[in-house]
């Protein structure tokens, strides 16, 4: 049997208190075998109500670390003897083998999932307080959206979020350098997303909103460099902005996953010399400076997996 329960919920404020009021509980009871019925798109997953204008941001991102290493890849043959998970193969035209859906509540009511895919930790949707579905559009037909979720017409990636990329002259991890990612902008984020209303939002404020957000809870999961700064910000209660390493690193995950992956098959492992690996040895502001494997083991947590140069 297979149990899958989350909340669409809101905050009631109550004196000192907060309660959480579920608005919807979505809960899907499988037995195998018991004609139950088929499996619901947000099964299985993992989830859990973070109450960000209290918990110290450590909590969360502890949280979902875990769900995340819990669901790896476990086959040892790829980077078996290293401290870094492997993600799943990428199945962008299937829902994943399981979903990360934090419940984020904020100041006030203000409150929403975001369903983050298990096998690339993209952000697949979110919720409004209302309990509505949004979704984005998709690279390639026949890509995985979410059952009657709202598709808007914009993409999930940084160019479609923030600018840059093909025929703008600019990249995409340029217009991130100065992203604020300070606990008040994260914490107005989840009010932006929890108030969003298609025809009334503003698209610039919920791509602002949505960049923000998976800076904060997907970005740090995959960077030490990131997550630190996330820490320090939110304990400090300042201002601050992503700045450029995290910007940098932030568009080569890929990168730096596949030249790990590559030096892991080679018998000589003094060879750091794949395409992506000469990329990243590049000093700044080219690359990333990543002159050895062990540097780029610690510059990056969960590896993904995607297509590589060999």
């Amino acid at each position: 049997m297979r149990l899958c329960t989350f909340q669409l919920g809101t905050l009631v404020p109550m004196g000192a208190t907060r309660v959480v009021l579920a608005i919807v509980v979505l809960v899907l009871n499988v037995a195998a075998g018991s004609g139950a019925g088929e499996e619901e798109w947000y099964e299985p997953c993992s989830t859990a109500s973070f109450h960000l204008d209290t918990h110290g941001y450590m909590s969360v991102f502890g949280t979902m670390k875990t769900w995340i290493f819990d669901h790896r890849d476990k086959d040892p043959i790829d980077l078996a003897e290293y401290g870094n998970p492997k993600l799943t193969v990428q199945d962008l035209k299937n829902k994943p083998l399981h979903w990360f859906i934090p419940l984020l509540m904020g100041e006030g009511t203000a409150s929403t999932n975001l369903a983050f895919r298990s096998d690339n930790l993209y952000l697949s949707g979110f919720t409004n307080q209302k309990g509505e579905w949004f979704s984005f559009q998709v690279d390639e037909d026949h890509e995985y959206v979410i059952p009657g979720s709202t598709v808007l017409g914009f993409k999930s990636n940084y160019a479609s979020l923030v600018g840059g990329g093909p025929g703008t002259g600019h990249e995409p991890w340029e217009f991130l350098v100065d992203l604020d990612i300070s606990r008040a902008e994260i914490l107005s984020a989840i009010a932006v997303l929890s108030e969003y209303d298609p025809s009334t939002t503003p698209d610039h404020v919920i791509k602002l909103a949505l960049a923000r957000l998976t800076v904060a809870f997907m970005e740090a999961q995959r960077f030490p460099f990131i997550r630190q700064r996330m820490y320090e910000l939110w304990e400090n209660g300042g201002p601050g902005t992503l700045g450029w390493r995290g910007a940098k690193l932030v568009v080569h995950w890929s990168d730096i996953s596949c030249a790990l992956r590559i030096w892991d098959t080679r018998a000589d492992k003094a060879r750091w010399d794949s395409r992506e690996a000469e990329g990243l040895k590049k000093e700044p502001p080219v690359g990333l400076g990543i002159a050895t494997p062990e540097q780029a083991l610690a510059e990056i947590w969960p590896i993904l997996i995607s297509q590589c140069t060999e």
